[in-house]
């Protein structure tokens, strides 16, 4: 089973839309928009199981390790990061 990654296409009034309040120029908005993330979904696709919990998705899995390597940093704080920063 893939991770499906969210539809973020519906309007909702008390939840907007992440690029609704984010620079669109920055850095790692402009290098999530360079990433073929389908070629990633077909690449790692065959390494996941049809039974279980659902999976995280394919897109926030490959995210985190860019992060980890642009950043030099450990998983927990691409963790704490992502939790503060809306760029992660």
């Amino acid at each position: 089973m893939i991770g499906k990654s969210v539809n973020q296409n519906q309007v909702n009034f008390f939840q907007p839309l992440l690029k609704d309040f984010i620079d669109l120029s920055h850095e790692l908005v402009l290098l999530s928009d360079k990433i073929d993330w389908k070629h990633f979904e077909d690449e790692f696709s065959k390494y996941y199981s049809n039974t279980g919990q659902p999976p995280m998705p394919i897109r926030l899995m490959v995210g985190s390790l860019l992060l980890k390597r642009i950043y030099n940093l450990s998983d927990e704080r691409v963790c704490e990061a992502w939790e503060m920063n809306p760029y992660m």
